[in-house]
């Protein structure tokens, strides 16, 4: 076909688009301009009165908001001479229960908010983190090292490293983010943070490192020329502790019949490689470490033993009644995991964190009614340990084996955690649990309704061009 022949063809067919398109506003009659005005205000109001908040996902507010306010602002810049037109010039009318310059300049930036919070699961935790700006609790740090996990998990180093955290968080921040990077394999970012890492952070870094060498299973080789460079007692219990982990979780999956001969261990914070390859024996690994004892080592191996079903003294630290009552749970002897917070008289820090454990180890495994009862106290005394006890079991929910938990429309919503910053936690692990599942709507808009509902009492946005940019419409 020749270029003459095509360049007709193309132009008669915009002739015949423009034929189909509606008559200019200027060709139109008085009559036409006002229905057509009416027509419009009248859509409008059926947009913001018929797709409302908690009936659909922000996104489709979004989308159907804008185009009632781009049509508002047809009226104004087209049809201003109408009855409609006037009155709309003149505020005499509003957007389902919002005046127009309330519409666009407030409820339009916030509702941008809102659907941004519910985007996905990290943007839904970050809008939980920033509701309470407070420069320190406990939850707020968990919030953030969940966070800047789940975005360090996956693979999003560049906005990990720029996350904005106060100044005093910054050594947090730079761990959790080595921890990730050394547990699993990124070599080249662990090199670059160690050069450019304070010096202060250096112990903690390479403590972090060393753990990543166990669970990486590399060999036994490559982390002794390791400890050759950079020997000290903290690295050295730092593998021992980890080899301590990675042994109690093989005899676990042992004990639970799990086939471990592929993957490894998958677990929600961490993974465990080449675990049929690399065994360590840990009693001798201590006294080769410490021939003369060392009380983290000790505490280590007390652990160990326990996560293997030694019963640990009545005065044994908490991290070994834990690791018994994980064995005796995994190993179905419920009766005596029951009897052993009475026998053992715990007291303290230790029997509750003993209690959290087995509200969390019941519910992985399957045994609710046994959780339901340990958590029945926490919940009735209600404030910060409640929002603990509650984040455990829903932990051991999403580990279960045998019931794999899935995620509904609701789910978070409805989760009894008042505390935004542990809702954000609990998003966070689901979504590195490695059996999670999710089924219908998103889960992420009903968790900001539920913490931010409404429209009413709206500051104005922090800049014009946030307003502008929230109340315009793309075209189509």
């Amino acid at each position: 076909m020749s270029l003459r022949l095509r360049t007709s063809l193309l132009f008669a067919f915009t002739l015949a688009g423009l034929a189909c398109l509606p008559p200019a506003a200027s060709a139109q009659s008085p009559a036409e301009h006002e229905a057509e005005a009416q027509r419009l205000f009248e859509r409008a109001q059926a947009y913001v009165r018929n797709v409302t908040e908690g009936d659909y996902t922000y996104d489709y507010i979004q989308f159907y908001w804008k185009r009632a306010q781009a049509n508002i602002d047809r009226i104004r810049r087209v049809y201003p001479a109408t009855a409609v037109g006037r009155q709309v010039a003149s505020d005499a009318l509003q957007l389902g229960p919002f005046p127009f310059a309330y519409f666009r300049e407030r409820v339009l930036p916030r509702l941008e908010t809102k659907s941004l919070a519910a985007f996905d699961a990290v943007n839904c935790a970050i809008f939980l983190f920033n509701l309470d700006l407070a420069r320190y609790s406990a939850s707020r740090e968990a919030a953030l090292t969940s966070i800047l996990e789940v975005l360090s998990r996956q693979q999003r180093w560049s906005e990990a490293l720029i996350f904005p955290v106060f100044a005093e968080e910054e050594s947090l921040k730079l761990r959790t983010i080595f921890r990730i990077a050394a547990h699993f394999g990124q070599d080249d970012l662990v090199d670059e943070l160690l050069q450019n890492a304070p010096v202060e952070e250096l112990p903690a870094l390479l403590r972090l490192r060393a753990e990543g060498l166990v669970y990486l299973g590399k060999p036994r080789k490559e982390i002794a020329a390791f400890l050759d460079d950079h020997a000290s007692p903290e690295l050295f219990t730092a593998i021992i502790d980890a080899m301590v982990e990675s042994e109690i979780r093989i005899h676990r999956a042992a004990l639970l019949r799990l086939d471990v001969a592929a993957g490894g261990i998958q677990r929600t914070h961490y993974s465990l490689l080449n675990v049929n390859e690399v065994r360590d024996d840990v009693t001798a690994v201590a006294r080769e470490f410490f021939p003369a004892g060392h009380p983290a080592a000790t505490a280590a191996l007390a652990r160990y033993r326990a996560g293997l079903g030694d019963k640990p003294a009545p005065a044994g630290a908490p991290a070994a009644h834990v690791a018994y009552v994980e064995f005796l749970v995994d190993s179905e002897r419920f009766d005596e995991a029951a009897a052993y917070l009475p026998a053992t008289n715990l007291a303290g820090p230790a029997r509750q964190a003993v209690e959290l454990a087995l509200i969390e180890f019941y519910a992985r495994a399957d045994r609710l009614a046994a959780s339901d009862a340990l958590l029945a106290p926490y919940t009735t005394a209600g404030g910060d340990l409640s929002n603990l006890a509650r984040l455990a079991q829903f932990r051991g929910r999403i580990e279960s084996l045998k019931t794999p938990f899935t995620v509904l429309a609701p789910t978070f919503a409805s989760l009894p955690i008042d505390d935004p910053r542990l809702l954000a936690v609990a998003i966070m692990d689901w979504s590195l649990s490695p059996n999670r599942s999710i089924r219908g709507s998103s889960p992420w808009d009903p968790v900001v309704t539920k913490f931010l509902p409404g429209f009413d009492n709206l500051p104005l946005p922090e800049s014009e061009e946030v307003m502008e940019a929230s109340a315009t419409s793309l075209p189509f």
